[in-house]
């Protein structure tokens, strides 16, 4: 529900139609757009000359700007110029964003949604939130009472519905209707129940214009960059799995049974769990338990954690598959048990799981897509704000692709590579 989807239904009974919506994620939402997926966008979408020469957008319905919330015990700022020093968090792809990005020495961090930017904001983790004002009073008066607006909003900004640039005829009908629905004072009635003050459609002209608020960065430049998050987080997160999937690998064959339980229990969870839900739990969840980390410490954990899962049945497997008359002989040599996994079976098993161990990383690279829900810009989501600010989907996603396939795919030669040269299934070439 919101003043939005309310608007739309009034709309479409003008128009005689049903409105049938759908729930996107709005770094993605311009691109479904233009890609012909619905037909209209009702998402506070801001009017700026940017988005008017990729869409077709309505008469503004709605006069907003951005506003600054802090802690009710923090930050008293009332301007952009304040920020500077601090950790801001945005909603990606909105005006709140482009107009930040271009504060000296504000640390912007940029979330899926404005929820999880306030979640942060409530822990501590932001100085501030800058969204826009009707989302941010609504959502402070709904579910964060410890946080507050800082002051009045700081620019002039104007919503409209957004269409397909060649949706012409569609976009007369909703203005039309928006006319009608403003005459008969239902327009102000519903502004009456959202923001508790009766309201008017806002001039035509005023936000014709709009602000030119986003710098398009380079492509190329920008995606190299989420390149090398992504890489980083996957080099973490194998040095903390594979160690700890040593672990709970010969913890699995250990023949103390209650350990073997414990070990098989932790790969079951962490298999059987999604990571995206293991990110959240650890990042969103862990701060009510007192327990409160960064994004990065955050993300590579989860990672860590999970790979290890998958990495401990792989080193279980490779250990099983070695022959017991080797570990028989190597015991009645005079080895102990630790010297006789050391020495000789674990240096055949490594060989063996070599090969999928490679494909564990080509997963993990991949899996790195996911911690963008902690505001961390690896490369996917490098590439949907880039496809959603150039409006350029069509050059953007393969960009991506072919950025992905640079890394595994030579990854996933050097494990075909290897399992050839170590003959792993004990045939001959």
């Amino acid at each position: 529900e919101g003043f939005d989807i309310d608007l739309v239904k009034l709309i479409a009974r003008e128009l005689g139609v049903e409105a049938v919506f759908t729930n996107a994620s709005f770094d993605g939402i311009f691109p479904a757009l233009l890609a012909g997926k619905f037909d209209l966008v009702a998402s506070a979408v801001t009017i700026t000359p940017e988005r008017r020469e990729q869409m077709a957008f309505s008469r503004p319905y709605y006069h907003a700007g951005q506003l600054i919330a802090t802690r009710t015990d923090g930050l008293a700022v009332t301007g952009f110029d304040q920020l500077a020093g601090h950790q801001v968090g945005v909603q990606i792809n909105t005006t709140g964003q482009f107009v930040l990005e271009k504060q000296a020495g504000v640390a912007v961090r940029k979330y899926n949604s404005i929820d999880l930017a306030l979640l942060d904001l409530q822990a501590r983790r932001l100085d501030a939130v800058v969204t826009d004002a009707p989302v941010l009073r609504y959502m402070i008066e709904q579910s964060f009472d410890d946080l507050v607006p800082r002051g009045e909003p700081l620019t002039q900004e104007y919503y409209g519905l957004a269409m397909h640039p060649a949706a012409g005829d569609l976009r007369d009908a909703v203005d039309e209707a928006l006319i009608r629905i403003d005459a008969r004072g239902e327009y102000a009635r519903l502004h009456q129940r959202w923001f508790g003050t009766p309201g008017r459609l806002p001039i035509p002209d005023a936000g014709a214009a709009g602000t030119a608020l986003s710098t398009a960065p380079e492509l190329l430049p920008a995606l190299l960059r989420g390149l090398a998050v992504s890489l980083r987080l996957t080099l973490l997160g194998l040095l903390a799995g594979l160690p700890l999937g040593l672990v709970v690998g010969l913890a699995r064959l250990n023949s103390f049974r209650p350990l073997s339980l414990l070990a098989g229990a932790y790969v079951e969870l962490m298999r059987g769990t999604p990571l995206l839900v293991q990110i959240f739990a650890i990042y969103y969840v862990l701060p009510a338990l007192g327990l409160r980390l960064p994004a990065w410490p955050s993300a590579v954990i989860a990672l860590g954690l999970n790979s290890a899962a998958y990495i401990a049945e792989i080193l279980r497997a490779g250990i099983a598959s070695i022959d017991v008359g080797q570990m028989e002989g190597a015991r009645s040599l005079g080895l102990g048990y630790g010297q006789a996994m050391r020495y000789v079976v674990l240096p055949q098993a490594l060989r063996r799981v070599v090969p999928p161990l490679t494909n564990e990383a080509i997963a993990l690279l991949k899996d790195t897509s996911l911690v963008s829900v902690v505001a961390i810009s690896e490369l996917t989501r490098t590439g949907s704000e880039l496809a959603a600010r150039l409006g350029r989907p069509t050059l953007v996603w393969p960009a991506v692709a072919l950025f992905y396939l640079a890394l595994t795919f030579p990854l996933s030669r050097l494990a075909q590579a290897l399992e050839r040269r170590w003959d792993t299934t004990g045939e001959k070439p």
